[in-house]
């Protein structure tokens, strides 16, 4: 998938679009590949980046990911992802919904998904995680 469209398509597909409607879900994709061209996804998300809390988190972020790199554009800034790098890859149900853990050396990245199958996104991560 390389195109805005391709990418929201796929996120509302499967139910993990966290509720976003289309033209919303297009505009973020846009943005998303505008930080990352020349890339193309297998598999693509949406959910809110860096999240502790309802005030304490980046926003609504679209989340592709290319061989073994998870790629996020949230509303502060552009990130890249080794998922080879990543110790642990968790997902937990918490009353306002899925939260994934990310567990590299250097930092712990959550990520809200609100009522979305996460298990399908977690075994998206593990499996662009494996060695």
């Amino acid at each position: 998938m390389n195109t805005a469209s391709e990418l929201y398509q796929f996120t509302k597909k499967y139910g993990i679009n966290y509720n976003t409607n289309e033209e919303k879900g297009i505009l973020l994709f846009n943005s998303f590949l505008q930080s990352f061209p020349k890339t193309t996804f297998t598999f693509s998300f949406i959910g809110f980046h860096k999240y502790e809390s309802v005030k304490k988190q980046e926003g609504l972020t679209a989340y592709g990911i290319s061989g073994n790199i998870l790629y996020a554009l949230s509303k502060q800034k552009a990130y890249k992802y080794n998922l080879y790098q990543c110790k642990e890859i968790s997902g937990k149900k918490k009353l306002n919904g899925i939260r994934l853990s990310l567990v590299f050396d250097s930092e712990t990245i959550n990520i809200n998904l609100g009522f979305a199958d996460g298990n399908l996104v977690l075994s998206a991560l593990k499996k662009a995680g494996k060695k």
